[in-house]
């Protein structure tokens, strides 16, 4: 099954600027990617800057001016996008709200709210899609509790969020981020989810702010924060769930797609929400490689040095094998202009089990902001599948 979400008109020539094409894997700013000589100086490099939790953050968008409600920022392909967008800088937040008018090199936006710090002209950031800052209750108005979820490594935290609408049931949603994203990345269906009678668990694992670190202080692209996600589940097991609905973001489907390697379910898996999943670390890096004008050596060399540093095979870090074999309702969403996760594994994942996936397809959304492009569509599908499952 496949549903399409149309899109917005284009407002400007789509080129994605080689500093930014590491978005998704490196932080939500982007890197700017300075390669050393030699294939394996190159890809000993390119494998740090998938693999290190404390990359440097980069701000690539200048305040070119701000008055009122209105700020001129540096022409990007993202600031240029006339969807939901924040701008984040190292001491303040803010929403942005619709394109006014744009230039070869600036970009004129309303500004909606400055939910942190002070905004003025020369201050650097980045964009992001993650438009609401603070916990359920400050961004959305939402009661919640914070929880600990036992981990492996430690103390988990998490917010635990009841259903808006009746007495909570027995089914709880647990929503896992994607790399190097705050819980918060879940508030955009945070209300979606909560309307559904349902118990929402948003969590946190290894590496994250207030979370214990990983050994080796690496990400694991989802193969060892899997455990971690387990460990949710079983936190949820014993408060008295009679099943659950996984909901993960990026390398949050990752994650999910490594529980699913080790996890017999036998039955307490109700269903899954994908969005912009990684399906194949291998496409995705390669993909990103090519927008970088890497040479396909020096992607070679990175790929290996990551299979080397987490102990996998090549095969491992393609999940198709494990995706065809679901066995549970699943929604997928997937933006076929995602420049961080390559999409057509997701797509290839999707058609090749039509009796279980829905498919939600968008183009000129980018990475996870297929709410942002339309929030009504969006949760209109979500909503849907929550209620047919």
């Amino acid at each position: 099954m496949t549903a399409q979400t149309q899109p917005r008109p284009e407002t400007a020539p789509r080129v994605w600027p080689r500093r930014a094409a590491y978005a998704g894997i490196a932080g939500a700013a982007g890197l700017a990617v300075l390669l050393p000589t030699g294939t394996a100086g190159a890809g000993w490099f390119l494998a740090g800057q998938v693999l290190n939790v404390n990359g440097p953050r980069v701000y690539p968008v200048r305040v070119r001016a701000y008055a009122g409600n209105r700020i001129t920022l540096t022409r990007t392909p993202d600031t240029a996008r006339s969807i939901p967008l924040s701008f984040v800088w190292a001491s303040g937040h803010a929403r942005l709200g619709d394109v006014i008018a744009l230039d070869r090199v600036t970009v004129t936006r309303e500004i909606e709210s400055v939910t942190r710090g002070t905004l003025a002209a020369g201050i650097r950031g980045y964009t992001s899609g993650y438009v609401f800052e603070g916990d359920p209750l400050s961004a959305r108005g939402l009661p919640f509790d914070e929880v600990v979820v036992p981990g492996e490594l430690g103390a988990l935290p998490a917010w635990l969020v009841p259903p808006t609408e009746g007495p909570a049931d027995d089914t709880w949603i647990i929503a896992v981020h994607g790399r190097g994203a705050p819980r918060g990345e879940a508030l955009r269906a945070l209300p979606t989810l909560a309307a559904s009678g349902h118990r929402t668990l948003v969590v946190s694992y290894r590496n994250d702010l207030g979370a214990p670190a990983s050994p080796d202080h690496r990400f694991h692209l989802g193969h060892t924060e899997w455990l971690d996600v387990r460990a949710a589940i079983d936190y949820a097991r014993a408060e008295g769930a009679r099943d659950i609905i996984l909901m993960g973001w990026s390398m949050g489907g990752a994650a999910i797609f490594n529980l699913l390697r080790h996890w017999d379910h036998e039955g307490f898996l109700r269903g899954l929400v994908l969005d912009c999943p990684v399906v194949d670390w291998n496409a995705t890096l390669r993909m990103n490689a090519r927008q970088l004008n890497v040479p396909p050596a020096w992607t070679w060399t990175a790929l290996k040095l990551i299979q080397y540093r987490l102990g996998v095979r090549a095969a491992d870090l393609d999940y198709r094998e494990v995706a065809s074999r679901l066995n549970v309702p699943t929604l997928v969403y997937v933006d076929h202009d995602d420049r961080t996760v390559a999409p057509t594994p997701t797509v290839e994942f999707a058609r090749s089990s039509p009796d279980y996936v829905t498919l939600v397809e968008t183009r000129e959304a980018g990475h996870c902001r297929g709410w942002n492009l339309d929030p009504t569509a969006y949760e209109h599908h979500l909503a849907t599948f929550l209620k047919s499952v």
